[in-house]
């Protein structure tokens, strides 16, 4: 199943988009399970996550009782902060993952190219990869897959999590706006093998969610929106690898 929402463009109308209940937290850990890690200036969850090899909905279930509205919102995630993280070789969770087939960093390189190759020839300038950019949409995507929703609202508060976001990272532009898409698959169970996350290769991804935006009317007009200069790109991926959420976020 492959959802592209009806994008956002701030400063202009906004489209409705599903809500979905959020995860519910699991139990505090025992000692023996986690170490520590003091965060650090301009890191983020998913950074935090990819680096002790765990999910970051594990991440969060470590670290509820302790920052309680990490769960509503990864990105508030602060300098300083003591986060517990998996010793090594403690599984992230007792279940079966799907290994990814895709590289995603590569993949959201490779949107970007083909998103300015589509604005190419409309004779607009090309986007720019901006770093603050791309770690808004990390948290973005990240932010989906943790609370288990998909929309250009939150889920609890019903806010935009993209102006919030761009807020926090004190970024200055005029018009911004966000493209969101995932591939999911829609059984209660399937094998990993059959996961999303095992079937799906980069070029597929980036196929699939490139052209997706671009026969939608409304994301294509993001893409051909020629106040737009700078973007960034992310995926995330579900611990069980039948979700993947991809965010792209533009700014002039």
């Amino acid at each position: 199943m492959k959802r592209f929402l009806s994008p956002v463009l701030l400063l202009f109308v906004l489209i409705a988009c599903d809500v979905v209940q959020a995860v519910s937290p699991t139990p505090t850990p025992t000692l023996s399970e986690y170490t520590t890690y003091t965060v650090q200036p301009g890191d983020t969850l998913g950074q935090v996550a990819t680096r002790y090899h765990v999910t970051i909905e594990r991440l969060i279930a470590l670290n509820t009782d302790r920052y309680p509205t990490l769960a509503r919102d990864p990105s508030i995630l602060q300098a300083g902060w003591t986060l517990r993280v998996p010793t090594r070789g403690v599984a992230a969770r007792p279940t079966e993952a799907a290994a990814p087939q895709a590289d995603l960093s590569q993949v959201a390189r490779q949107i970007i190219v083909d998103v300015n190759a589509a604005r190419a020839q409309r004779g607009l300038s090309l986007l720019r990869a901006d770093a603050t950019l791309t770690r808004i949409a990390g948290d973005r995507s990240a932010d989906m897959i943790a609370r288990d929703y998909f929309s250009h609202y939150d889920p609890q508060t019903g806010q935009e999590p993209l102006l919030r976001y761009l807020q926090a990272n004190s970024f200055s532009y005029r018009y911004a706006g966000e493209n969101i898409a995932e591939i999911k698959n829609d059984a209660g169970w399937v094998p990993p093998w059959l996961a999303v996350a095992a079937r799906y290769s980069t070029t597929d991804l980036v196929n699939e969610f490139v052209k997706g935006w671009l026969n939608s009317p409304e994301h294509r007009a993001n893409i051909h929106d020629a106040r737009y200069r700078r973007t960034g790109v992310a995926l995330a991926v579900s611990q069980d690898g039948r979700r993947i959420v991809a965010s792209q976020v533009f700014a002039d």
